[in-house]
């Protein structure tokens, strides 16, 4: 599969994998803020929906370790230039598996987390939510398949049939009768947009599908072999964002998980351009590695890096001193209580890129197994020093062990990168300073051309 080329590509494939993004989280902002502000009474209950959607946006987010990465690769690879199906159906057989291991954990195992995480309400929303794992098969599935061959657009297309749908529908129904909008019925409305947005996707991605299934056990188990690593680095890196979320609820309650999930969304709007930059890029490292080798990789790191902490830096400045602000307009002065959470967190934010973009150049350059050890250190950081900060500081802990874990982690990466891509801090540090010079020359052009 040749991979695109030029400016256009980066200019084509960012722009809608950023518009992804940036619809992903303005649509979920939207529905965050008519639930805490007009459905939910209470903030535990918010709290509740609040795990619900950590704990499958976590289950998401594991499987595409074992599903994008190994079909991105492998459809590039030459021996199976003619084989393609080979791939796909690989592919799809290990998501079907994956997605029963679910099933059955959520179906067995359900009431026992629950009740760990001190939210027994949740294990109902389990048992509705494991017809949101089905209906993510094909979802996934396709998107992945699309992703692979870079049609971003689509992709975009299908994620804007499926939050949009929810949105709309949680709109419709609260005008109608804000009853109906209990938290089956939410997951319920999932189900339904989920099953829609596949339904796009499958419009776009019919060109590259195959009608049959080809089980072909070498296949399958050379993508796993690639995969596990990647699976594995999926799940810590997943565990080690949502253990505020996770540790406050085991040792507190989830009342204090709402307070911590309105953080994570102010964390996810500022991490758009890293997720945006780091789906478009590893494809991109890939190819560089076979034609250019690791100093085009180091290249590709220390440019990005730099260019997104130029844009996230002054806005966590701004975010520190005027905090109050974004949570009243997310959810209002109930939660207040947020704001030291929000201004401890918000410090050790610009390092946030940093680790996204080590995990994509670690796989791209065909050493998954660091990235696994890796992030599996740090998700022991993160549970361990949160664990501590909330067990001896109170409520605020989390937050102190997340900035704490965050400078170690920052640390081991770059020492993992300057070792295998040679990446330079003081390089990265330019980027970020040509930025703002870029961006300043072309202020003063501008109202140079205005007079």
């Amino acid at each position: 599969m040749k991979l695109k080329q030029g400016t256009s590509f980066w200019i084509h494939s960012v722009f809608f994998t950023l518009l992804n993004r940036s619809f992903l989280i303005a649509f979920g902002v939207v529905s965050y803020i008519i639930l805490v502000k007009k459905v939910f009474p209470t903030v535990k209950e918010m709290g509740i929906w609040a795990l619900f959607l950590t704990i499958f946006t976590l289950i998401e987010n594991i499987k595409q370790g074992l599903l994008r990465n190994p079909m991105i690769k492998f459809l590039s690879e030459p021996e199976y230039v003619n084989h393609r199906n080979k791939v796909q159906s690989s592919s799809l057989i290990t998501n079907i598996l994956f997605s029963t291991l679910v099933i059955a954990l959520l179906f067995f195992g359900g009431n026992l987390f629950a009740g760990w995480l001190n939210a027994p309400e949740l294990y109902p929303l389990f048992r509705s939510g494991i017809f949101v794992i089905i209906v993510l098969i094909p979802f996934n599935h396709l998107e992945v398949l699309l992703q692979a061959h870079f049609r971003f657009k689509a992709i975009f297309y299908g994620y804007l049939c499926r939050q949009g749908i929810f949105m709309i529908s949680v709109i419709i129904l609260l005008l109608y009768n804000k009853q109906i909008l209990t938290l089956i019925n939410l997951v319920r409305l999932q189900i339904i947009s989920q099953l829609l947005g596949s339904m796009v996707l499958l419009y776009f991605a019919r060109g590259y599908l195959y009608r049959s299934i080809y089980t072909d056990k070498r296949t399958l188990l050379r993508m796993f072999n690639f995969g596990k690593y990647v699976f594995g680095t999926n799940v810590f890196s997943s565990l080690g964002r949502s253990a505020d979320q996770f540790i406050s609820a085991g040792l507190i309650s989830a009342n204090v998980v709402a307070y911590y999930n309105i953080v994570a969304r102010i964390n996810n709007m500022m991490d758009v351009p890293s997720f945006a930059i780091a789906d478009v890029l590893f494809p991109k490292n890939v190819e560089a590695m076979i034609t250019s080798g690791p100093d085009k990789v180091r290249y590709y790191f220390e440019r990005m890096v730099g260019t997104i902490v130029s844009i996230l830096a002054p806005l966590s400045i701004l975010i520190f001193f005027v905090p109050h602000v974004f949570i009243t307009i997310l959810a209002g002065s109930k939660y207040y209580p947020a704001i030291p959470i929000l201004q401890i967190a918000i410090l050790f934010s610009i390092l946030r890129p940093f680790s996204y973009q080590f995990g994509t150049t670690m796989d791209a350059i065909g050493k998954p197994a660091i990235n696994f050890w890796v992030n599996l250190f740090i998700m022991i950081l993160n549970y361990g020093f949160m664990y501590i900060g909330l067990r001896y500081t109170g409520w605020l802990g989390a937050a102190y062990g997340a900035d704490v874990a965050a400078i170690l982690s920052f640390i081991i990466m770059y020492v993992v990168l300057k070792k295998n891509v040679g990446v330079q801090i003081g390089e990265t540090i330019q980027w970020i300073w040509k930025s703002y010079v870029e961006i300043f020359s072309y202020i003063k052009k501008s109202n140079g051309r205005s007079r």
